[in-house]
């Protein structure tokens, strides 16, 4: 497999269909490109400037030999500049259009040309029918449609790759929402050269990438998909939402890709057998690859719950009855006799620890301080209500700090009205993940003992 850094980490971008009417791809994208401080190379044959950029007519009087270029044109006109690339030695090329395999027969004939005139010429090709990439932090973004990803700017640590575009860019809107950092962002599209497993590659070597999470509705290669993922899991986690489950679901599959839905029952248990972590939804692909990316996993399944909300305490119970590997811990004397010292006579002790509302932030610390300490206790959930009086936004900071000093898994579900986002989101960037769902927050946690399990590191006490 040739590396992808010259598409992923390019020297110099060209942008093919610039253009300066907003709305139309090519001025999205450029706009888009407005932070990247390498070479841009604008192309329209109509415009001599854009925004006091020079805009090259033609193709041809580039330089040769460009890391990347971005085809912003429908598909025919893409393919005839995706030809011109490919005979001036790009290296790679993004074709964003739609209007190939995807619709029927007249689509995969232009397919079959890119193919022929563009990979002959050892051009890589992502899409056609992609959203491109975007690399937080690197000014690296092609994606031609508004995400709401602008909350956050600095690069994070998980790998995603989507077939689906607009999949992507909700995950995208989440990720800014809630906290879910990005190493990178790859709509792989058509796919007619480079697929998942070509980028499972990539990241599974990128130091800066600690999770690779997938969207996918068919597989290029589903057996070459199986045996890097079982050669990758080991040291990095990868998590995968396969749609096209039911019969319904593989038609509508059919209809979006032009290609067949094919993975079977056995796929799935498969899949679990070599430690990809299966989400149902895209709202467990982000958690789950949210937890991976930041939390160790879950040696010891026993889990203590810290609250000042009894009603919640009782909701994560019964949320942890429902878990597959979490169990519930039973709290040493020592550790409740500590806790007792400092919180009121009418808390409760039992698991979960109830504070009541009475409940501050030195409650809150002096608890988790004390539950580090407890060996049956192997991962804790903390429910942040900053209602009570006695809590303010310094919590924040204590929680930052513990999560900074434990080495058990530790997550926090927060909970504050109309400012439940903003906390999560502020959590997380301070190194807290943090979820604004406790069924949601149980089932990431319960995903830190898979896979412990899978790893062959779990022990229970």
């Amino acid at each position: 497999m040739r590396n992808l850094d010259s598409l992923l980490n390019p020297e110099a971008i060209v942008l093919v269909g610039a253009s300066d009417t907003g709305g139309k791809a090519g001025n999205t994208i450029l706009s888009n490109l407005g932070n990247w401080k390498g070479p841009l190379f604008l192309v329209n044959q109509s415009l001599p400037e854009i925004n006091g950029r020079k805009v090259y007519r033609e193709i041809e009087d580039l330089p040769d030999q460009l890391d990347l270029a971005i085809i912003a044109l429908g598909s025919a006109k893409a393919v005839e500049a995706a030809r011109k690339c490919a005979q001036k030695g790009f290296r790679n090329l993004i074709v964003i259009a739609s209007g190939f395999s995807e619709i029927g027969k007249e689509g995969a004939l232009l397919e079959n040309e890119l193919r022929k005139d563009v990979l002959s010429k050892g051009t890589r090709i992502l899409g056609p029918n992609t959203l491109g990439v975007f690399i937080p932090g690197t000014g690296i973004d092609t994606i031609f449609v508004e995400h709401g990803d602008k909350m956050f700017s600095e690069p994070g640590d998980v790998a995603f790759l989507t077939q689906s575009g607009s999949v992507g860019v909700e995950s995208l809107g989440a990720a800014g929402v809630i906290g879910w950092s990005l190493r990178a962002f790859v709509g792989i599209g058509n796919r007619i050269d480079i697929g998942e497993n070509d980028l499972l590659e990539y990241f599974s070597r990128d130091a800066k990438t600690k999770c690779i999470a997938l969207y996918l509705e068919t597989f290029d290669d589903a057996q070459e998909f199986m045996k890097r993922s079982a050669r990758i899991t080991p040291v990095k986690p990868i998590v995968l939402l396969m749609a096209g489950k039911t019969e319904m679901a593989r038609d509508a599959v059919a209809s979006h890709t032009g290609k067949m839905a094919s993975v079977g029952q056995v796929f799935y248990g498969v899949a679990k057998q070599i430690g990809v972590h299966l989400a149902h939804h895209e709202e467990e692909l982000a958690d789950y690859s949210k937890v991976l990316s930041r939390e160790p996993p879950a040696v010891n399944p026993r889990m203590a719950i810290v609250t000042c909300a009894g009603g919640y305490g009782i909701i994560a119970l019964d949320l942890l009855s429902d878990a597959r590997y979490l169990k519930r811990a039973e709290l040493s004397a020592d550790t409740v006799a500590k806790i007792r010292k400092i919180v009121p006579s009418y808390a409760s002790l039992s698991n979960p620890i109830d504070l009541t509302a009475s409940a501050d932030n030195g409650m809150i610390a002096h608890t988790l301080e004390c539950l580090e300490d407890d060996s049956q206790v192997g991962i804790i959930l903390a429910f942040a209500f900053f209602a009570p009086s006695g809590i303010d936004l310094d919590l924040i900071d204590i929680l930052a700090e513990h999560r900074s000093k434990t080495k058990k898994p530790f997550i926090v579900c927060v909970a504050y009205g109309p400012y439940t986002n903003e906390l999560a989101h502020r959590l997380y960037q301070k190194g807290v993940v943090a979820f604004t769902s406790l069924s949601r927050a149980m089932k990431a946690m319960d995903i830190l003992a898979e896979r412990a399990i899978y790893l062959g590191k779990q022990q229970i006490p």
